[in-house]
Order: C-alpha cells, then sequence, then structure tokens
C-alpha cells in the first residue's frame, strides 16, 4: 500500500493571492447590492472566474505536489474560461449583437474548452496539454512549470482569439458610437488588455520570477475598477446598444443621406412609408428612390403612393459643412383628415351660424322700428321709461350678434408670418409711428384686429391722443412689442380688468378679443403705462414666433 505524502510550504507570495481572494469574495458582495446591468452580471462573473484562479494559484504556491499542483491547473483554467467567455458574450450584447447570445453561441464557445480540459484530465496518458513538469527555486520558494504540449498552444491561441475578438468588437464601437460612450467602452478595452499582458509576461517566462502568475491578482483589480466605475458613474446604466436600436423602432421613417444625396441608411418605417427595401434604396439617390421627396430646408409635404400624406424635415447629422443629413418621414394623414373634417363641421357650423344670426338680425331691426314708431304715440313717462330700456337691451343684443360674427373666425384659419409694418394702418387724425421695420411674427390671421382694437382703445378711451407709437424691442431671446399712446392712460387697479369680457366704458370685447387672438400662438399682453402720462400695451412675443426678415 502507498502512502501519498504532500508537502507544504509557506511563502509570502500566497499571502497577496489569499487577500485577493477575500477581496473578491467582498466585491461579489458589493456587486449583489448594486442594481446596474448587465454590469453587474459581467462584474460578478470576472469576479468568480478570478477568484477561482487566485484560490486554486495560492494552493499551487502553499502545495508542493504534482497531482494537487495539476488538479489546480484544470480548475484554475477553467476559471479563465469563465473569465474569457464572460467578457465576450458581454462585448456582443454591449455592441448590440445579442441575436448571439445564446444557448447554441454558449456550446460552440465551449467545444474546445470542453477538448482543452479533457486533455488535462488525461495528459498522463498522452501528453498534450504537456511533456513534462519542472521545478523551479526562488529562495526557499518551490514553484512547478510545465514544457507545453501541442494543447497549451490550442488553448493560448483559442484564449488570444476570443480576447482579440472581444477587443475588435469594442474598438470598433469606441469608433462608431457617439462621444458619451467611449470613456466606458475605453475602460472595457483596458480591463481586458492588462490581464492579456500579463498573461504573455507569464507565458513567455519573463520577468524576475517566471514561475509566478500575477494575473488573478491584477484581474481582481480590474474587477474593482469596474465595480466602482459601475455604481459610482453609473458606468453600464445606458448602453450605446439601446441607443442603437432606437432608429429600427421609430415610428417614423427616418433617411440618412452623405453629401453626394447618396442614401447611406434607412430604417424600417422609411421602408414602409416609400414601398422599397433599404437593400434597393441604400448607394441610390433620394430623388431616384422617390422623385416627390423633395429635400427642403424646414418641413415640407408630400403624398406617397398608397396617399399616405408625410411631413418632411431636414437637418445635418453633425454641425459641420459636408456632414451627413437626416431626414425624417413623419406620418400627418390622420392629422391632415381630422384637420379636413374639422374644417368641413367649422365650415357647416360657420353657415348655420351665419343664417341664425342673419335672421335674429332682421328680428332685430323690426323690433327696433317698433320702438321708434312707438315713441311718436302719446305716452307717460314711465311707459317712455320702458322703452327707452327696451331700445338700449336691444342694441346691446345687436352688438353681441354683430361680436359673433367676430369672434367665429378666431383661430379657424393656419397662423401665418405677418410683418409688422406692413399690416399697421394709421388711426384718422392720429400720428403713427413705427419702430418695426422688418420684423414679423407668427399669428392668427386676425392679427390686424389685434392692432385696429388697440388704436379704438386709445382714441375713445385716452382723451386727446395726438400720437400713437408702435415699438420693437428684443430681450432674452423673445419680442416686445410696445403700442404707447399719449393719452390719459389706464387707472392702476384696471390694467388687468380691461382684459375681461364685458368690462369697459363701450362694449368691452376689445381687449378681451385682442388677448383672445394673441394666445392662438402663445403671445401675451398686458398693460404697463404710467396713469396720466398715457398708455402702454406690450405684446410679449416667444422665441421661434418671431423673425427679423430685413433690416
Amino acid at each position: 500500500m502507498g502512502i501519498c505524502l504532500m508537502i507544504l510550504q509557506f511563502t509570502p507570495f500566497a499571502i497577496i493571492y489569499l487577500v485577493t481572494i477575500a477581496i473578491g469574495l467582498y466585491l461579489f458582495h458589493l456587486a449583489e447590492d448594486i442594481s446596474f446591468a448587465p454590469g453587474r452580471k459581467l462584474v460578478r462573473l470576472v469576479i468568480i472566474g478570478t477568484i477561482v484562479w487566485n484560490g486554486m494559484y495560492a494552493l499551487q504556491l502553499l502545495v508542493i505536489d504534482p497531482g494537487i499542483f495539476l488538479i489546480s491547473i484544470l480548475i484554475g483554467i477553467t476559471g479563465i474560461y469563465m473569465i474569457v467567455s464572460a467578457l465576450l458574450l458581454f462585448a456582443l450584447s454591449y455592441t448590440g449583437r445579442e441575436q448571439y447570445v445564446n444557448f447554441v453561441a454558449f456550446v460552440l464557445l465551449m467545444i474546445i474548452p470542453i477538448l482543452i480540459l479533457s486533455g488535462i484530465a488525461t495528459n498522463q496518458y498522452f501528453s498534450l496539454f504537456y511533456t513534462s513538469i519542472n521545478t523551479y527555486a526562488v529562495g526557499d520558494l518551490i514553484l512547478f512549470f510545465l514544457e507545453y504540449g501541442s494543447f497549451f498552444w490550442i488553448h493560448t491561441g483559442y484564449l488570444c482569439l476570443l480576447t482579440g475578438f472581444t477587443i475588435f468588437l469594442l474598438f470598433i464601437a469606441w469608433m462608431d458610437y457617439p462621444s458619451l460612450y467611449r470613456r466606458q467602452i475605453g475602460i472595457l478595452i483596458l480591463v481586458i488588455l492588462l490581464p492579456v499582458v500579463t498573461d504573455g509576461v507569464f507565458i513567455l517566462k519573463f520577468g524576475p520570477f517566471p514561475g509566478l502568475q500575477i494575473t488573478p491578482v491584477i484581474l481582481i483589480l480590474v474587477s474593482g475598477i469596474l465595480l466602482f466605475a459601475s455604481s459610482r458613474y453609473h458606468l453600464f446604466s445606458v448602453l450605446p446598444r439601446t441607443q442603437a436600436r432606437i432608429p429600427e423602432q421609430l415610428n417614423d421613417g427616418l433617411l440618412i443621406m452623405n453629401p453626394d444625396g447618396i442614401l447611406i441608411y434607412m430604417n424600417p418605417a422609411a421602408e414602409g412609408y416609400l414601398l422599397i427595401s433599404s437593400d434597393q434604396a441604400v448607394g441610390q439617390k433620394i430623388t431616384d428612390i422617390c422623385p416627390s421627396l423633395r429635400i427642403d430646408d424646414g418641413a415640407t409635404e408630400i403624398s406617397v403612393l398608397d396617399g399616405t400624406i408625410l411631413e418632411v424635415r431636414k437637418n445635418p447629422l453633425l454641425k459641420t459643412r459636408t456632414s451627413e443629413e437626416i431626414i425624417i418621414l413623419h406620418d400627418i394623414t390622420i392629422r391632415r383628415r381630422a384637420e379636413k373634417g374639422l374644417r368641413e363641421a367649422n365650415r357647416q357650423l360657420s353657415l348655420l351660424s351665419s343664417i341664425t344670426r342673419h335672421d335674429i338680425l332682421n328680428q332685430i331691426t323690426v323690433v327696433q322700428g317698433y320702438i321708434e314708431l312707438s315713441r311718436d304715440k302719446e305716452m307717460d313717462a314711465e311707459l317712455s321709461r320702458y322703452f327707452e330700456e327696451m331700445k338700449r337691451a336691444t342694441e346691446k343684443i345687436q352688438y353681441e350678434i354683430e361680436f359673433t360674427r367676430v369672434y367665429q373666425d378666431l383661430g379657424t384659419q393656419e397662423p401665418q408670418w405677418q410683418e409688422i409694418d406692413f399690416i399697421l394702418r394709421a388711426p384718422c387724425r392720429t400720428r403713427l409711428i413705427c419702430e418695426c421695420d422688418g420684423y414679423a411674427i407668427y399669428a392668427d390671421p386676425m392679427l390686424p384686429k389685434v392692432f385696429e382694437n388697440l388704436f379704438d382703445n386709445a382714441l375713445r378711451h385716452g382723451g386727446r391722443v395726438t400720437e400713437i407709437s408702435v415699438i420693437c424691442k428684443e430681450v432674452d431671446g423673445s419680442l416686445r412689442i410696445a403700442v404707447v399712446d399719449d393719452g390719459a392712460g389706464i387707472a392702476s387697479e384696471e390694467k388687468e380688468r380691461i382684459f375681461e369680457r364685458g368690462y369697459g366704458k363701450n362694449t368691452g370685447f376689445g381687449l378681451f378679443l385682442v388677448r383672445d387672438i394673441l394666445a392662438i400662438t402663445g403671445i401675451t399682453i398686458h398693460e404697463e403705462g404710467v396713469p396720466g402720462e398715457g398708455a402702454r400695451f406690450v405684446m410679449i412675443v416667444p422665441e421661434g414666433g418671431w423673425r427679423r426678415d430685413r433690416e
């Protein structure tokens, strides 16, 4: 009966690997509490593989026994395959190739590792992984190292192939993805390159201690860096693969053309709108694909073969003169049909309102005629007062009916760009000064009514008004348009109430109508004049709602 004795040795180097294992277990515990994915899965798999590798290498340092050495080699290489495979699968997922991350891919990846591990387990019979085991002494420390066989070089080549392909995927992503992701991709490449360099030094037996493998220690440090970056800076919380998927999921069509007008990208929605596949379209001129597709600055509308109405917008992909341009196709068919139906409904309501208003005004005219005839008859003072009240009430009804004729057209037409100095009409016997040359604002077609009512308000309530000024001034991106007169001004307590419906000395509809016309396109109005020095109505046009066509 034979007795197998294991020879134990102590070395400070073993303490480094045992401490590394403890750090790895702590990092694995920290990774459990951090909710980032798939970054957490990557770090955890790397940590597990690294703990296994460190544990087996510490065993090699502490036990001088060829059998234990070979077992530690077998288990340690299993940890190495775990690390390399995890990095490759993550790189595939990270760069938008997650369709390859499946069971079949995993099986294919494991074919060569299983052969290698089988070669190690049966090496005593075939000498495929190593041909001999030699010892190397560093002071009192005894190290084993192998004379490599053919399977070792297959193993090394396979690891280099997987690692190189992983780095290649990340480098391509580093070149293609926006700068937002380049820092995290650079960290990933560094994570892979550091252990590759140290492992190469070990395999080629360079350095002061040719038999000492420091790559497991480097890997646990790398895992710590990854974990810190993921938890502190949310390194993998938003992956570029998510951004890469966005164009494919959009309902809007997306085209990208180069400076020569050649199509270089088309998303699935654009294929559906233009009834052509990207394989057929890419490489052709945009105008050859769809002649009606006018590529103008701003927004245009086109109709395609199936009757779909598309809004077309063009923008540069980058802020350079020679940049590719992105074209967005937005389906507005339903909106245009709804607008058409709304216009038709408004037309019918307007017709009904017009007929009804006409009939009511006719009846009011009859009532007013009878009131006038009644005034010629003998009647007492009280009855005469009743008739006067009836006349005033009838006139008020008549004016309100007339107001509905103006108000019914409000907002029924598309807003349009209108140059201020072109729409102003000077009131009678009053000097008009305009300091708005070249300024145009985007407003309802009833904009001229705004200035007409403001001028009328000044003449009616401002006393002896001799001059009205319209002044434009750009302030913080917006445009302030002030209508100023030299009349009596407006009392402080009335500055807001004058915009209420029915408030005022006349009918109370003028300024109420003004505010509603302007509000259609987001323009506000208020009064900020000094009582006794004249009224000052200020309109504020938001950024994007005004422009200057000429100086």
